[in-house]
């Protein structure tokens, strides 16, 4: 097994992180939040005046990609209040109120990431998902979790988990639904789309693991350093937690190369 120690790696790279973090930050965020959020309780808003998943997931972002990529402890202490108000959870329809509790989750604010061990199956990726073509062809598989059981998958930790069981660096993961993760799975590889042999192998493999609470989540990522030759490749990854939120599965698809 791969013992993953992140702390340190961690440590150094907020560093370099940080001066793009002290630019934003809760008084831009919060704001933006509450304006978008007024956006989407409006009459003429795709949900009306009942705020629907793609409104409260444009909402967040605000503290996300239109932020520092990554919510803080005001950020989520703000957010959290929001969530123990029913009059502000009556103005979502379920589906939106659901992206808004998984968001909370795991944006936890907790900046440390927590130790995981992870390694690759023994099992090569077409023995894992049941099939052959172009996506298990260009996957890479991994699978562990928390070391001892000590933390939890949160987005700290499934960032540089991945980065240092992969290499690259990958963007903020994002919560999606079992439809989102199929269409991922069914996004093409090198311009062909994946048969349905591979995706449903890549579902079985990723729920068998999450269990009841389908905890799915995508990224993307790129690695310039050109792991299969000469060249920049990049693609996504998809990941799944299970229940007790103490282990995880990535499915990396190289996508592209150069």
């Amino acid at each position: 097994m791969k013992l993953v120690s992140l702390r340190t790696a961690f440590c150094g790279l907020s560093l370099l992180a940080a001066p793009a973090a002290l630019a934003w930050g809760s008084t831009h965020s919060i704001p933006l939040f509450e304006s978008q959020m007024a956006t989407a309780r409006a009459s003429g808003s795709p949900g009306g005046t009942t705020v629907v998943r793609s409104e409260i997931k444009t909402a967040l972002d605000s503290f996300l990609s239109a932020d520092d990529g990554r919510t803080d402890a005001a950020e989520h202490a703000y957010l959290a209040g929001r969530i123990a108000t029913p009059a502000f959870l009556a103005e979502l329809d379920a589906p939106a109120r659901d992206y808004l509790l998984r968001y909370h989750e795991l944006n936890d604010a907790v900046a440390t990431p927590f130790t995981t061990d992870v390694s690759t199956p023994a099992q090569t990726p077409a023995q894992l998902l049941g099939a052959t073509g172009r996506l298990v062809n260009n996957a890479w598989i991994q699978a562990g979790g928390i070391l001892e059981r000590d933390g939890v998958m949160n987005q700290t930790t499934l960032q540089w988990t991945y980065y240092s069981a992969f290499g690259p660096a990958p963007s903020t993961f994002s919560v999606v639904t079992l439809a989102e993760l199929v269409a991922q799975l069914n996004s093409p590889v090198f311009g062909q789309a994946p048969s349905s042999a591979e995706v449903i192998g890549a579902l079985l493999y990723l729920s068998a693991n999450a269990g009841e609470g389908a905890r799915y989540y995508v990224s993307t990522w790129v690695d310039t350093y050109g792991r299969t030759g000469p060249g920049d490749i990049g693609g996504y990854v998809v990941a799944s937690v299970n229940e007790d939120r103490d282990s995880v599965r990535f499915i990396e698809v190289m996508t592209w190369s150069q």
